[in-house]
C-alpha cells in the first residue's frame, strides 16, 4: 500500500483553477488557526487583491451584457420574424449563461458559509500517512479526478469550440476556398443598437461574447466541481465510519466483573466517538445543502429547458456544424446531472449503510448502556444523508430518470406548439 501522503489540497485545486478564470477566491485561507494572528499584507498582496476584484467585477458586467442582448434578439425575433426556432437556439445560450450568473453571485453571497464549510473539512481531514490508510483516498481522489475531468474537458472543448468556430471559418476557411463574399457571424445570436458586421465593430463584440462564454464556463465547473468535492469528502468520512464499526468487537466473553468492566468502557468510549463523528458528518451535509442547494435546483431545471430546446433543434433541423456543436452540448448536459447525481446516489448508499454495519456488528454480549446507545445512532442512520437541491428535490440516480421525463414533456409541448 501506497505511503504518499494525499493533501487536502489535491481534492480541491481543479475547482479553485477554474474560479481563478473570473477573479474569485471562494473560501477564505483553511489552512489558518482560529487562535492565529492575521499576517500583515504586503502593498503587492493589497495591490493584487484590489486588480482581481475589478477584474471579477468586469467579467460579470460582461456576462451580464451578454445576457442582455442575446435576450434582446429574442425579443426583437418575435415581434418582428417570429422564428421560433432562432429563438430556441439562443434559449439554450441564455439558460447556460443564466445559470453561471446564478452560481458566480452564489459563490459570493455564500462566500462565509463556503469557507467555514472548508475549514470544518479540512479539520477532520486525515494528514498523516498512518491516518490516511483507512480512507481509501488515493480511490476516492482517482475517481473524483477521473470523473471531473471528463466533465470539465467536454465542456470546455464544446464551450471553446463554438466560440471558434465563426471566426476560423473566416479567417481560414473562407480565403481557403476562395470565398469572395462571406458574411460575419458571431458565435451567438444578438441584437446591438449599432451596426457591427462591416467595421471594426465585429472583433470587440466577438471577444466580448468569446469571453462571456469562457467566464461561463469557468462559473459552471468550478462550482459543480467544488460541491462534488465536499461529497467525495463525506462519502469518504461516512465509509471509514463504517468500516471501524464493522471492524470493532465489542463486548469480551470473560465472565469477570473488572474485565467486563474495562470492555464497557472501552466499548462506550468507542461508540460515543462514532455518534460524535457520525452526527458532525451529518452537519457538514446540512451546510452543503445549505450553501449549494438553490445552484442545484437551478442547475437542473435549466439542464431540462435545455435539454428540451435541444431537441426540439434536432427534430426541426439545423445546419451539420449546428448539429455537431448541439450534440456536444447535450452530451455535457448528461455528464453533469451524472456526475452530480451519482455522488448523491453514493452519498445516500454510504449514509445509509451505517444502520446496517450497527445493527450487524456483534452487539449481542455487550454492556446494557452500549445497546441503549446503539439506538441512537441506528435511529438517526434511518433518515440517510442526501444532497438536497433546497426542500423541492433529492438529488439520487433516480433524479436523472425525473429530469429527462420533465424535458420530454416540455419537449412534446413545444413541438405541439410549434406544428401548430
Amino acid at each position: 500500500m501506497s505511503t504518499q501522503i494525499v493533501e487536502f489540497d489535491r481534492f480541491i485545486k481543479t475547482a479553485n483553477f477554474w474560479y481563478s478564470f473570473n477573479g474569485i477566491v471562494a473560501y477564505d485561507d483553511i489552512y489558518r488557526q482560529p487562535g492565529d494572528e492575521p499576517k500583515r499584507r504586503s502593498v503587492q498582496t493589497r495591490l493584487a487583491t484590489v486588480l482581481r476584484q475589478i477584474f471579477s467585477f468586469v467579467s460579470l458586467a460582461n456576462l451580464t451584457w451578454v445576457l442582455i442582448i442575446e435576450t434582446l434578439f429574442v425579443v426583437v425575433n418575435f415581434v418582428e420574424n417570429a422564428d421560433f426556432l432562432e429563438a430556441a437556439r439562443n434559449f439554450t445560450f441564455m439558460g447556460f449563461v443564466i445559470v453561471a450568473i446564478i452560481k458566480y453571485l452564489s459563490n459570493l453571497k455564500q462566500r462565509s458559509r463556503l469557507s467555514v464549510l472548508m475549514q470544518k473539512l479540512y479539520e477532520i481531514y486525515p494528514k498523516q500517512s498512518t491516518d490516511q490508510r483507512p480512507y481509501d483516498l488515493q480511490s476516492h481522489l482517482r475517481h473524483y479526478r477521473r470523473i471531473g475531468f471528463i466533465y470539465a474537458f467536454l465542456y470546455a472543448f464544446t464551450v471553446w469550440a463554438y466560440n471558434s468556430l465563426p471566426m476560423v471559418n473566416y479567417l481560414l476557411l473562407a480565403p481557403l476556398l476562395q470565398q469572395t463574399v462571406y458574411e460575419r457571424v458571431l458565435p451567438y445570436s444578438c441584437w446591438v443598437p449599432f451596426e457591427w458586421r462591416d467595421n471594426w465593430l465585429y472583433y470587440p463584440l466577438y471577444v466580448s461574447q468569446a469571453l462571456a462564454g469562457h467566464e461561463a464556463l469557468a462559473a459552471y465547473l468550478a462550482s459543480d466541481l467544488l460541491l462534488c468535492a465536499a461529497m467525495v469528502q463525506l462519502i469518504m468520512h461516512f465509509r471509514k465510519l463504517a468500516r471501524d464499526i464493522q471492524a470493532y468487537q465489542a463486548g469480551s466473553s470473560c465472565t469477570k466483573q473488572d474485565v467486563m468492566a474495562q470492555q464497557a468502557k472501552r466499548d462506550l468510549s468507542f461508540l460515543s466517538t462514532a455518534v460524535y463523528y457520525h452526527n458532525r458528518t451529518l452537519a457538514l451535509c446540512q451546510l452543503i445543502n445549505e450553501i449549494f442547494g438553490l445552484p442545484v435546483l437551478i442547475n437542473f431545471i435549466s439542464t431540462s429547458f435545455v435539454m428540451c430546446f435541444l431537441a426540439f433543434q434536432f427534430t426541426v433541423g439545423v445546419s451539420f456544424d449546428d448539429l455537431i456543436m448541439l450534440v456536444f452540448y447535450m452530451i455535457c448536459s448528461l455528464v453533469q446531472i451524472y456526475m452530480i447525481c451519482s455522488y448523491g446516489q453514493e452519498l445516500v448508499t454510504a449514509s445509509e449503510n451505517i444502520g446496517h454495519v450497527v445493527y450487524n456488528h456483534n452487539w449481542l454480549v455487550t454492556d446494557i448502556r452500549y445497546k441503549k446507545l446503539l439506538i441512537m445512532i441506528i435511529e438517526r442512520a434511518q433518515k440517510p444523508a442526501i444532497l438536497r437541491a433546497t426542500s423541492f428535490l433529492n438529488v439520487s440516480m433516480g433524479t436523472i430518470t425525473d429530469l429527462l421525463q420533465l424535458s420530454y414533456k416540455f419537449y412534446a409541448l413545444i413541438r405541439t406548439m410549434y406544428a401548430r
